[in-house]
């Protein structure tokens, strides 16, 4: 009898156990309560993995990228009106030819396997911006499109792209002031210990690496505004390190966050905001990417004159959202993506634990 009793408790724990976890879970699905709240924490829900985001200047657009499906495909972008987060799918023209910049490039990607990972924007003119996306689908390349942005929104034209090196795949990119660029690489092929680094490419020559940045899984990306210096986030070790370019003449910086670092970006008062997982390596790669059973979100401002970090928001994994990668200022309100969620996160900054700006 005690037997039986404890085989029927088992089986209710099991039930009630499955019954939450399909409440509960996939975790960051975009359904939920938060997609109906118009005040307080609440997610603008409909969006496919928007990992990275930044607003166009002044402007009343963010643009967001799409990583597309689990094959790296049928991704792209999408552009939100701040006024009232109104958000529509963009389609790039992609029959432009090749600007001479980037002769090497063999020609526009393939809009059905294009993805949009990492995202970083040159600003050219009044409305015009040079937008470069990290691309999984099809080839492993930094793709660049043209943006002028008018009171419709933005319009993009796809204008070259610089493919990696062979058995290499970037994570986040950043511009330099040379006009070229530099990518992360979480993982080097020829690293046996998951060690990566930063790669730089500049209009007429190769790639290369930035010495200094072989770190544990090397992820989110800022270059300094006088250009002298890099940030970059190491995933595997939960730290952001400041890495002098050549010629600086800082010496390099890190500061432990306690939380691995996905994405960074600036804030309106110049601190830096990095936006990460609080979960072990493996729970993400579990949750994130196999069984979806979510991942947790916090987001730092660290200080770049004293280096020190302090935690604005934490939350774990529901049904709305999961897996926080890039945060960003826009309004009153902290933007947050998610490489996993068909959702962003939006935070009012009165909620932050700490003031921001």
């Amino acid at each position: 009898m005690r037997i039986a009793a404890r085989g029927l408790l088992a089986l209710l724990v099991f039930v009630a156990a499955f019954a939450l976890y399909w409440t509960l879970w996939p975790a960051g699905r975009g359904e939920g309560r938060e997609c109906e709240l118009t005040s307080g924490v609440h997610a603008l829900c409909g969006l496919n993995k928007p990992e990275d985001m930044l607003r166009l200047g002044d402007s009343d657009w963010v643009v967001t990228g799409n990583m597309g499906n689990n094959d790296w495909a049928e991704g792209g972008f999408f552009a939100i009106r701040t006024s009232d987060k109104a958000f529509r799918a963009l389609t790039p023209e992609l029959s432009r030819p090749v600007a001479p910049t980037y002769r090497d490039c063999p020609g526009a990607p393939d809009p059905k396997l294009f993805s949009a990972h990492g995202i970083a924007l040159r600003a050219r003119g009044e409305g015009e911006y040079t937008l470069y996306a990290v691309n999984h689908g099809g080839r492993e390349s930094v793709e660049v499109f043209d943006v002028r942005v008018s009171a419709e929104g933005p319009e993009l034209t796809w204008t070259g792209c610089v493919v990696l090196p062979a058995e290499h795949a970037a994570n986040s990119i950043a511009p330099l002031p040379d006009g070229g660029i530099v990518v992360t690489i979480p993982h080097l092929p020829s690293s046996s210990d998951s060690e990566g680094a930063v790669l730089r490419w500049g209009p007429g020559g190769g790639w290369s690496e930035v010495p200094g940045t072989r770190f544990k899984g090397d992820n989110g990306l800022l270059v300094s505004p006088d250009g002298t210096r890099l940030y970059v986030n190491e995933y595997n070790n939960s730290k952001v390190h400041e890495v002098p370019l050549v010629g600086a003449a800082t010496p390099p910086r890190s500061v432990n966050l306690g939380f691995h670092p996905d994405n960074i970006r600036f804030a309106p008062d110049g601190s830096i905001l990095a936006t990460g997982h609080p979960n072990s390596i493996a729970i993400v790669a579990l949750c994130g990417f196999v069984v979806r059973c979510g991942v947790g979100t916090e987001v730092a401002r660290i200080d770049p004159s004293t280096f020190q970090a302090a935690t604005l928001f934490k939350r774990g994994a529901n049904e709305t959202f999961s897996g926080g990668t890039s945060a960003i200022v826009v309004g009153d309100e902290l933007w947050i993506g998610s490489f996993v969620s068909r959702a962003l996160l939006i935070v009012p900054l009165g909620e932050l634990k700490q003031p921001l700006g």
